[in-house]
């Protein structure tokens, strides 16, 4: 983004130096049929392109028509190209230029009107344009650098409000001995205030401590956590059946407490009244104690191994990397010691 606005901007800044160069006061020879003839097509084709949202192609279109002319309405459409293409500055310039050309014997009423368009251009862009200040904090000023676009900011300058089209911009400040600081601005058009931007630049011994924008504050690195791989789903698998397993276990617990209390009430000794059990309700009340015994003791068993092997697979899971513990030295601006990185 940065670099085709600059490669606009150099364009725009190429109509600007032909316009300049051909400002009243310079030596300007009348604009021959050719060159009359040219212009007319340029127009015609650049206000075409502009109509149909080729802006860049309008701009050269009318920057060519404008250097062959140099009359309010080829500069008045280049203007509003610059304008589309969201140069404000430039269109500014060029709507000012319009505006100081002076006014010819029988002249076309057609350069009358386009003076007072650009005059009117030149005055809406004044709110439109916004603006940055830089404010540099961290190293001597004599040896501050700062740039803006690949443009330098004379010293001299910094902290002013510096005007800028809408758009990307890349701030880059720098300084002998400290780290390059180099960040995107997003300006916007219409943006009344400027846009702060505080840099605080960071000796290059300190470079690798972490710093919090504004007043330097080195801080310690935090040395990840241990990992572990995930939990394996046959160790979910054992740890819910084993469950399961238990709570079976004590089902049949409970019924062989059952049987063997109404066995101990109701046939003493093991010896059952013949009056009330027969041969086959003794053996049934005789299998259930049996058999709720028997899988009562089995699925505890199997309860107690999968709820053990559940265990084993979380807590012995392996681990993906560990930080081996470390003093770590700090030194920077006023700050020199030693940090503690590892994981207790």
């Amino acid at each position: 983004m940065a670099s085709s606005r600059t490669r606009l901007a150099l364009l725009a800044s190429v109509a600007l130096g032909l316009t300049v160069a051909l400002a009243p006061g310079a030596a300007q020879a009348e604009p021959s049929a050719a060159d009359r003839q040219t212009a007319r097509t340029l127009l015609i084709e650049g206000r075409n392109k502009l109509a149909s949202g080729d802006a860049k192609g309008a701009l050269v279109d009318f920057s060519a028509a404008h250097a062959l002319m140099q009359v309010p309405t080829t500069g008045l459409d280049l203007a509003r190209a610059q304008v589309a293409l969201g140069l404000l500055l430039e269109a500014r310039v060029t709507a000012h230029e319009v505006t100081q050309l002076p006014v010819t014997p029988r002249e076309p009423e057609a350069f009358a009107e386009a003076r007072a368009a650009a005059a009117d251009l030149s005055t809406a862009l004044e709110t439109r344009i916004p603006s940055l200040r830089l404010r540099v904090q961290g190293a001597p000023e004599e040896l501050i650098v700062a740039r803006v676009d690949g443009e330098q900011i004379p010293r001299v300058a910094l902290g002013q409000p510096r005007k800028l089209n809408p758009g990307s911009h890349e701030v880059t400040v720098e300084a002998g001995g400290f780290v390059t600081d180099r960040r995107e601005i997003t300006l916007k058009d219409a943006e009344i205030a400027p846009v702060e931007v505080e840099v605080v630049l960071v000796p290059v011994q300190a470079s690798e401590v972490p710093a919090k924008r504004g007043p330097l504050a080195p801080q310690a690195p935090v040395a990840p956590r241990d990992e572990r791989v995930p939990v394996p789903t046959w160790a979910w698998v054992a740890g819910g059946a084993g469950l399961a397993g238990l709570a079976a276990s004590v089902a049949f617990a409970v019924d062989h407490a059952a049987a063997r209390a109404k066995i101990d009430r109701e046939c003493p000794g093991s010896v059952c009244d013949r009056r009330e059990y027969d041969v086959e309700s003794m053996q049934a009340l005789r299998s259930r104690w049996n058999w709720s015994l028997g899988l009562s003791v089995t699925l505890g068993v199997a309860g107690v191994a999968g709820v053990g092997a559940a265990v084993g697979g979380v807590v012995l899971r392996p681990q993906v990397k560990s930080e081996r513990a470390a003093l770590v030295p700090l030194v920077g601006p006023g700050v020199q010691g030693v940090a503690w990185n590892g994981v207790f």
